[in-house]
């Protein structure tokens, strides 16, 4: 089946493109407003704090309503608020009077928009692709995000060097608008859930079904050793290779980063060409190659050499992440599916400021990255390898 012959997936497709696209573009932009405009370049981090925090605070709440409401809907109002937001940006940059507590606001509420945004996306798939085709359906989706982070922040910039502030918010604003408009063309089942709930009750419903299904409980444990042992020490070995290993400038930052991410885009494109048969031993395979790569790369010092292996570890992680979510798409009953995946969201998101903590103070307390990457790489090949051979849950999937 070619899924771009469904309207309803074509649709999805597009406000996907117009979301990922927006926030990497509006991180970007936000941040050169504090440092350009505002002249406050010590406030950005509290500024990208501002859109992150509230995100992951509000992306379990954002998985119960997608449970409860119909999802396209909600799509359509996260993509809609935002570009209302954008649009009033615009015009209080024409007029001199956006300052730093009202892009404080803006910046909260395009966090708590984008919450409510990715659980319904990812829970309204199986309802309008048929279960055979969801990994093909996933990949295409996870190449679109990357995508989206890897050419937003380039765009953004040879906006904001072509036209004023204002401008560039109205176009941003304009992309959400269209976005939000192909929600409207979509034929989505009605949800039959109650609207009325209790947000203990509703949490407490997922958190069972998650510990009665030893399934997600080893999906689980797997973000959580993916993201803890992988993804953060591996994000922040990137500068610390180029400038000191490497003895690099800002080109060979750009350069390796645009390399993981660009695997990552490589990774959900080949995803969307063929099925999966085994998801739960692939998931284990893949986890191993990613714990072998993660060592051999703390010994690269070569910049080609280095480049190809963040090239294949960002592979690894779409060749991960897109299983995961179809799975959890086929195993969990349909008005529990935004829940579950808000959750794993939360895992994922929630772990990697973790991550990035426990690594600074390592490197602070004189442990060199190249131990930290090896640690870590051990640890996972000796995950993955129990996974393998041990009799579990993934292994019949």
């Amino acid at each position: 089946m070619n899924l771009l012959v469904n309207r309803d997936f074509r649709m999805l497709l597009v406000s996907s493109i117009f979301s990922s696209l927006s926030i990497s573009m509006y991180l970007l932009i936000e941040q050169w407003y504090v440092i350009n405009k505002l002249g406050a370049p010590k406030l950005v981090g509290i500024v990208l704090l501002a859109t992150t925090l509230p995100r992951v605070i509000c992306m379990f709440f954002g998985g119960i309503l997608a449970d409860r409401l119909r999802k396209s809907r909600i799509i359509f109002c996260s993509l809609f608020v935002r570009s209302l937001l954008l649009m009033l940006a615009a015009f209080l940059t024409d007029n001199n009077m956006l300052h730093f507590a009202p892009l404080l606001l803006f910046a909260i509420i395009f966090g708590i928009s984008d919450a409510f945004f990715w659980p319904a996306r990812d829970s309204i798939i199986p309802q309008i692709i048929p279960e055979a085709n969801l990994a093909k359906a996933n990949a295409i989706m996870q190449t679109i995000n990357q995508l989206g982070v890897v050419l937003g922040p380039p765009t953004a910039a040879l906006l904001i060097s072509r036209f004023p502030y204002a401008a560039v918010f109205c176009m941003v604003g304009a992309s959400l608008l269209l976005g939000s408009l192909c929600q409207l063309m979509i034929k989505e089942p009605k949800n039959e859930g109650q609207v009325d709930f209790s947000m203990r009750t509703e949490m407490k419903e997922a958190i069972h079904f998650i510990k009665t299904s030893p399934t997600l409980k080893l999906l689980m444990l797997t973000f959580i050793v993916d993201n803890l042992l992988y993804i953060g020490p591996l994000m922040l070995s990137i500068p610390l290779f180029a400038e000191n290993i490497l003895e690099g400038n800002a080109f060979t930052l750009s350069f390796l980063q645009l390399s993981f991410s660009g695997g990552i885009v490589v990774g959900g494109f080949l995803l969307s060409f063929f099925l999966i048969k085994k998801q739960g031993r692939w998931i284990a395979a893949v986890l191993l190659l990613e714990g072998f790569l993660l060592g051999i790369y703390s010994q690269s010092g070569s910049f080609i050499f280095a480049s190809v292996l963040l090239c294949l570890l960002g592979m690894c992680v779409s060749a991960i992440n897109i299983p995961v979510i179809s799975i959890i798409q086929q195993i969990v009953p349909k008005h529990l599916i935004g829940r579950i995946i808000s959750v794993s969201t939360l895992v994922s998101i929630g772990l990697v400021p973790l991550s990035y903590g426990i690594v600074s103070l390592l490197l602070v307390a004189e442990i060199s990255i190249l131990s930290i990457l090896l640690v870590s790489s051990s640890i996972i090949i000796l995950f993955s390898t129990v996974l393998l051979l041990q009799r579990n849950a993934l292994r019949s999937i």
